[in-house]
């Protein structure tokens, strides 16, 4: 058999100076990948007090706001109710601004009574009129209505025995209570039955 023609290659040998420098390089990189890895790590804890840190900010805004709630309701109920004193005292100044102006004076001259330029002058004299309108309509509402009878109204044109007034009466021949009028009234007799009235004498009849 023929003997192989690929002549094997040798390996050839690093001097020493190569191998020097190759470990030196291998030293660095394992340095650096070391100093990455503490890199790593810190980033990791960052991120881990960054989010701790997120989430109990959280949790103290919400617990604030559990405790702030009650007095910002108080607040704002204050504060509605100030503004609806305020609004009610404006109406009032407008109302008597515009009585003075209704009271033959200009508005240069009320606004030299208050001490006002003339634009806020006719800036109250207006409220006082959108004020004085909303007070009639609020009056003319509430009075608006029916008024309700009165009882002791509907008997004023009847009588103590529930007849009606203004009837003509004719008087009883012995002055007793009067009688509508077409009635003749009679005394009574026994029983309660109406007496019958007497019969008149006949002249010249003899009596029996």
């Amino acid at each position: 058999m023929a003997e192989p023609t690929k002549q094997t290659r040798r390996r050839g040998r690093r001097s020493t100076r190569v191998s020097q420098q190759l470990e030196a390089a291998r030293k660095r990189n394992a340095e650096q990948l070391a100093k990455q890895r503490q890199q790593e790590e810190a980033v990791e804890a960052a991120l881990a007090k960054f989010f701790d840190a997120g989430d109990q900010i959280a949790a103290a805004d919400a617990d604030c706001q559990r405790k702030v709630e009650p007095h910002e309701q108080a607040i704002a109920q204050l504060r509605t109710q100030r503004d609806e004193l305020v609004a009610a005292q404006e109406a009032e100044q407008g109302l008597a601004a515009l009585a003075m102006h209704e009271a033959d004076r200009t508005v240069e001259q009320v606004g030299e009574l208050l001490g006002l330029g003339e634009k806020a002058t006719r800036r109250l004299i207006a409220t006082g009129r959108e004020a004085r309108a909303k007070l009639e309509a609020s009056q003319g509402e509430q009075g608006g209505g029916t008024p309700p009878s009165d009882p002791a109204n509907d008997h004023r044109g009847r009588g103590a025995d529930g007849s009606a007034r203004g009837e003509d009466v004719v008087p009883s021949p012995d002055g007793a209570e009067a009688a509508p009028a077409g009635v003749q009234g009679w005394p009574a007799g026994a029983g309660g039955e109406e007496a019958a009235p007497a019969a008149r004498p006949v002249p010249g009849a003899v009596s029996a």
